[in-house]
């Protein structure tokens, strides 16, 4: 704006927030001072000051011109204003139009409750090149730039509006105290004229002759005093002195203890209402100060206590114990999660512990003991929000390592707080309990399913090469590990990519085992093919297990392993539940495939094998390996241990009958004329020595097959079944009739399987089977024989036995 110049001027309606019913036409540019300060000719009056703010003696009008925009804009005292323009005015249509094509940026997107800054960020710079994107950048730096501009210059502009507002503060503060020193001096004459109408009243009554009341006294002055008690409660809020407006409501409450009959005139009274309401908002306000969370802890003590004062002991308590939740609510909020899960566990550790250690100092200090438990109470909910939070964040994980560390992180700091005096690891256990046990029935699920994978697609085909425990991986851990299991290599990286892993199968389950100090993180397939490969020195005396078994003993010692890293003591009982499910599954499992027909006599073996290992091995090791933990056996290993063994011993009863049957129909042709004859035979047991020559092939299947331990059990079950099939058809023959050739070859066949027999650890009820089937023919014999031959002696018999065992000896 040059010194002499006039420029014409136009309303701007598009700016203004009023309009003017007179339109000046010009402004003139009258002087320009050394200062900076111009003077200016509009609305027909001399303006003075600087361009942002010009004023004028004759008007409250405030003026202010913008050179740049060409803009001279009249703030009214509503702070509404007018705005005239010199120059020619801007296209509105173009404005806008260049205005949204030079900025891309929709501001109604960051007003979503739903906004997501990375999804924001991704759907902005997919479809964009290289150059664009620059160019984006290149603008949000320029609307940065521009907005800090737009800042300085409100800064700049308010800056004598707010100094203003300021002296206008400061005077109004000076007129508050001046009129409380008004409203004192009200209540001063008041009381003075009250007491004066007392006075007078009395004056009149004395002077009558009739006394219908006390005269005068110190005494009534409390009473005088009510009146005044709301205008000095009043002041006393408002002023901020709560201990002088709490010390006039116990003055109030003395008088009506001391004063009964104006407690009683009083409850009538508009009085009372009035001194009520400044008392409720005496509390409201002693409140609304209670919740800051910027209150020091000597200023909480004192204005608990005032609360207290008031009668108010227990809206303190809540008031109190909801804004210190409220405070580790916002606090929680605040704790960035980067990855690192033992980072986070240990900060929200802090944040919770710390502040339940500060509220119960503030609490003891402030109330009296008998409100202890409403503390008590408020620290369990507390402990519920970081167990919820722990469940969330740790439980879903499947690396049971990272769950140790995060739960031995709280149990530090619970045993700090049991060194402050606060036991909290009690509630703690207790809120932990549910989610451990429900971790280790997901564990044992998942297990299960895993397995019943395994056994629909098993063969049945006995392995020997497998390795009875992973005693690489478990010896190279630390002493103090390897019981409990084995610590994660890998660390927090590992976290945020374990945090979804929960839905994926157990077969995908990542072992953080260490072997020859290399990290390796194995998956139960692959744990279970490396005990398939990694034996070189196999033991010719081991079971032959099929692949099914040997994938149970894997995951079985990680579940294990993975287990012991978090067990406690209250554990034992789901732990046992949880083996003993999975072992049982797999039993029956076992004993409904031996039942199949179609399976080979290698194949039912290789079963055998599996339950034999379960029963006499695993469980026992793996119950071992708990009690080694926690120091406690196992509460059902008693009861599991032998329902485990019904199980084998029907599998080993199916097999042994079945195999016997198949003995008998296959070795033995029944021929029962030759039981009929008188003539001596042939001294030769010609169908049981096959028996006897088939029964030792396959003791030496079943030792190839099993392992040398199981072959006497298995063999001497055969045996009595055989026994048991042969006592069985010779009483379904009721019409045989023995000749005395025919009764003589029995009792050899008879004693001679009763002497192979004796190789094998057969049941005594099997030799008395035999005895009692000889002794009953011979009976027979004899009772059917009118003139009976005399039955070859024990000698003879033992003597042909002696002989048929040698010689099968010299060319076996």
């Amino acid at each position: 704006m040059k010194k002499g110049v006039t420029y014409p001027l136009k309303v701007d309606t598009h700016l203004s927030t009023v309009s003017s019913s007179v339109n000046y036409n010009d402004i003139e540019c009258v002087d320009i001072k050394s200062n900076g300060h111009y003077v200016v000719k509009f609305m027909y009056r001399e303006w003075v000051g600087p361009l942002n703010l010009m004023t004028t003696q004759k008007t409250s009008i405030k003026i202010s011109i913008d050179l740049k925009e060409q803009t001279v804009t009249c703030t009214h005292t509503d702070k509404k204003k007018t705005v005239y323009r010199w120059g020619e005015f801007p296209n509105k249509k173009e404005t806008e139009q260049n205005k949204k094509e030079d900025n891309p940026v929709q501001y109604e997107t960051f007003l979503s409750s739903n906004f997501n800054s990375e999804k924001y960020v991704n759907d902005l710079f997919t479809h964009k090149t290289d150059q664009q994107a620059t160019l984006h950048l290149q603008y949000l730096e320029n609307r940065k730039l521009g907005c800090i501009d737009h800042l300085k210059k409100d800064v700049y502009k308010n800056h004598l509006i707010f100094i203003g507002a300021s002296k206008e503060i400061a005077n109004s503060e000076v007129d508050m105290l001046d009129f409380r020193n008004l409203i004192s001096d009200y209540g001063n004459v008041m009381s003075s004229l009250q007491n004066i109408s007392i006075s007078w009243d009395h004056y009149k009554v004395k002077k009558s002759g009739k006394i219908d009341f006390e005269p005068l006294s110190p005494a009534t002055e409390p009473i005088q005093w009510l009146t005044t008690a709301p205008n000095e409660l009043s002041v006393s809020i408002e002023q901020r002195e709560f201990e002088v407006a709490v010390g006039l409501v116990e003055k109030i409450n003395k008088i009506y203890e001391s004063n009964p009959k104006v407690e009683i005139v009083m409850q009538t009274h508009p009085l009372k209402d009035q001194i009520e309401n400044k008392v409720r908002i005496l509390t409201d306000k002693l409140m609304n100060e209670l919740r800051s969370p910027l209150l020091k802890a000597n200023q909480i003590k004192d204005t608990i206590s005032l609360l207290v004062r008031l009668s108010q002991n227990d809206k303190a308590k809540s008031i109190f114990l909801e804004s210190r939740s409220h405070a580790i609510n916002q606090a929680i909020k605040k704790i960035v999660f980067s990855g690192d899960l033992n980072r986070f566990i240990g900060e929200l550790a802090r944040v919770v512990f710390n502040s339940i250690n500060s509220t119960c100092n503030d609490f003891t200090n402030s109330f009296p003991s008998y409100m202890n438990s409403g503390l008590v109470s408020w620290i369990i909910e507390e402990l519920v929000l970081i167990s919820d939070i722990f469940n969330r964040q740790v439980f879903i994980l499947d690396n049971f390592y990272s769950i140790s560390q995060a739960i031995r992180i709280i149990e530090s700091h619970c045993e700090m707080m049991d060194q402050t005096g606060l036991s909290i690891g009690f509630y703690w256990n207790l809120l932990l309990q549910p989610h451990v046990e429900q971790l280790i029935v997901n564990y044992e699920i998942k297990i299960r399913d895993s397995m019943l994978h395994q056994l629909m697609d098993e063969k049945w085909n006995g392995i020997s090469n497998w390795d009875y425990e992973v005693k690489s991986q478990l010896n190279s851990l630390p002493s103090s590990l390897k019981n409990s299991g084995t610590p994660n290599s890998i660390g927090s990286n590992n976290n945020n990519n374990n945090s979804n892993s929960n839905n994926n199968n157990l077969n995908n389950y990542q072992s953080p085992l260490v072997n020859n100090n290399k990290k390796v993180g194995l998956t139960f397939q692959q744990m279970h093919q490396d005990n398939l490969n990694n034996m070189e020195d196999i033991d010719q005396g081991r079971l032959k297990l099929t692949s099914s078994t040997i994938f149970l003993n894997t995951i079985i010692q990680k579940f294990a392993i993975d287990i012991c890293q978090i067990i406690t003591i209250d554990l034992i009982p789901v732990i046992s539940q949880s083996l003993g499910s999975i072992f049982k599954d797999y039993m029956s499992y076992l004993q409904n495939e031996i039942q199949k027909e179609h399976l080979s006599d290698t194949q039912c073996l290789a079963i055998i094998s599996d339950s034999v290992y379960i029963v006499d091995d695993l469980v026992s090791r793996i119950a071992t390996r708990f009690e080694d933990a926690t120091g406690e056996k196992l509460n059902n290993l008693t009861q599991l241990s032998s329902l485990l063994y019904s199980y084998f011993e029907s599998i080993r009863d199916q097999y042994s009958t079945r195999k016997a049957l198949e003995l008998v129909d296959n070795s033995m042709n029944w021929e029962e004329q030759e039981y009929q004859v008188e003539e001596e035979l042939d001294p030769f047991p010609k169908n049981f020595i096959v028996l006897s020559e088939s029964l030792d092939r396959l003791a030496e299947s079943i030792q190839t097959n099993v392992n040398v331990e199981s072959v006497l059990p298995i063999a001497s079950r055969i045996i009595s079944e055989i026994v048991n099939i042969i006592s069985n058809r010779f009483e379904s023959t009721s019409n045989l009739v023995f000749g005395y050739g025919g009764l003589q070859h029995f009792i050899l066949e008879m004693k001679y399987l009763a002497t192979f027999a004796g190789k094998y650890p057969v049941e005594d009820s099997t030799f008395e089977l035999i005895n009692t089937m000889i002794r009953n023919h011979k009976e027979i014999y004899l009772n059917n024989t009118s003139d009976p031959k005399p039955l070859k002696t024990e000698e003879y018999f033992t003597s042909i036995i002696d002989n048929l065992v040698y010689q099968k000896a010299v060319y076996n």
